[in-house]
Formats: C-alpha cells, sequence, structure tokens
C-alpha cells in the first residue's frame, strides 16, 4: 500500500482514499486481534503464580505439572507430552528436543532451552529408562478441560487452552527485557515475523500501563 504524495486526478485521490481506508481497518483489525490475546490468551505473572496455588480434588498431578512446565518453556502440547529423559541433560542444565510440527521441514525444529532449579525439580530425577516418558499424559482434549477447571477454580475469567502457554511465555519475557531473537529461539521459530506480534501486545501493555497513571496537568 502507497499514497501518491500529491494526486492531481480523481483516480489518484480514490486510489489515495481507497488505501487510507484498507490502512485503517487493517490497523483495527490488529488493535482487536491484541486486545482478543490480552484478554483470552495470555496468562500473567500473577496469574501464573494464582495458578501454581491452586489445587482442587481429583486433579490430574502431570497434567499440572507439564502446564506449568510449558508456561515456563513454551512447549506445544505435542511437544511436552513426547519429552523423556533422554532429552535432558542433567549436566548442562538443558532440555533439548526435536519441534514435532516442524522436524523434518525446518533447518530450525531443534530447541534447546536452558533449565533452572524449579524447571529441573518439575521434571525430577532421571529414571533407569531415558526413554521413560517425562509427564504421562491424557488425551489433548482431556487436558484441556482440566486446564479449564483448574483456571475456573484459581479464579482466573480467561479462555486458556494448552497452546496459550507459548503465548504467555512470549509477553512476559518480552516485557521482562528478553529480545525478539531470543523468544523466537524459545519458541523455535525460524524466523521473526512470527515473534514480532508479540512485541506489539507487549507495547500495549506499556501504553495501559502509563494511561494507568493519574492525568497529569501541568
Amino acid at each position: 500500500m502507497y499514497l501518491i504524495d500529491k494526486p492531481r486526478t480523481p483516480a489518484e485521490r480514490q486510489q489515495n482514499k481507497e488505501t487510507l481506508e484498507l490502512a485503517t481497518k487493517i490497523r483495527a483489525e490488529r488493535e482487536q486481534e491484541f486486545k482478543e490475546m490480552l484478554r483470552k490468551d495470555v496468562l500473567s505473572p500473577k496469574e501464573i503464580q494464582k495458578l501454581a496455588a491452586c489445587h482442587y480434588d481429583n486433579e490430574n498431578p502431570n497434567v499440572r505439572r507439564a502446564f506449568i512446565f510449558c508456561l515456563y518453556c513454551g512447549l506445544r502440547f505435542c511437544d511436552v507430552k513426547d519429552l523423556t529423559y533422554k532429552n535432558v541433560d542433567y549436566a548442562n542444565r538443558l532440555l533439548k528436543f526435536e519441534q514435532s510440527k516442524t522436524k523434518g521441514h525446518s533447518a530450525s525444529s531443534g530447541v534447546v532451552i536452558p533449565l533452572n532449579d524449579g524447571l529441573l525439580s518439575i521434571i525430577g530425577e532421571a529414571t533407569a529408562d531415558k526413554n521413560c516418558l517425562i509427564f504421562d499424559l491424557p488425551t489433548y482434549e482431556s487436558c484441556c478441560k482440566s486446564v479449564k477447571r483448574w483456571v475456573k477454580r484459581a479464579g482466573i475469567d480467561k479462555h486458556i487452552s494448552w497452546h496459550c502457554t507459548r503465548h504467555s511465555l512470549a509477553v512476559n519475557i518480552l516485557n521482562n527485557g528478553a529480545n525478539v531473537k531470543t523468544v523466537a529461539s524459545l519458541l523455535g521459530h525460524s524466523g521473526l515475523k512470527h515473534t514480532e506480534k508479540y512485541t506489539r501486545v507487549v507495547d500495549k501493555l506499556k501504553e495501559k500501563a502509563i494511561n494507568s497513571l493519574p492525568e497529569l496537568k501541568f
């Protein structure tokens, strides 16, 4: 899209008008997309702590462990359910795995994630059988039902699915000062275009924070 600097004909003026209308429409759609992401898809650090502190009857401990792990590592469900102890490098405190979604199709399908004490405690000690699953999870549908029940019990009014863990990690670490390349690497993105949408969400959070201050009369 472009605007003609000095339109001279009705056709050029009409082109400028249509371009501006299209740009306005696209901006409004993006604004709505960001608002929806903030409202539905992102758990703030406070909400994550609130979730971690919440327990309920008949909860599945593996679902609980795996979901919290994904909130701090940004893994997809298809990847976390297949993690085994051979994916964990305890000596160097690293998690190494191939993304199911891009395995065999992208040179950047391999992901390496540093593990801190908290993440290592969720994983637990290595078993004798390195091919043993770290998280023995039921079906995706069953896990999502458990997460929705958990989120509701924690008093969080958001529609959270498993994939929201990736959105939450990206927005939270960008908000804490991480750069886009770091986030792209952690999420296993092949380029920055998929990651840059999160920077716009962070910009909105910053704008909201500034606008929350008392009105300045100077």
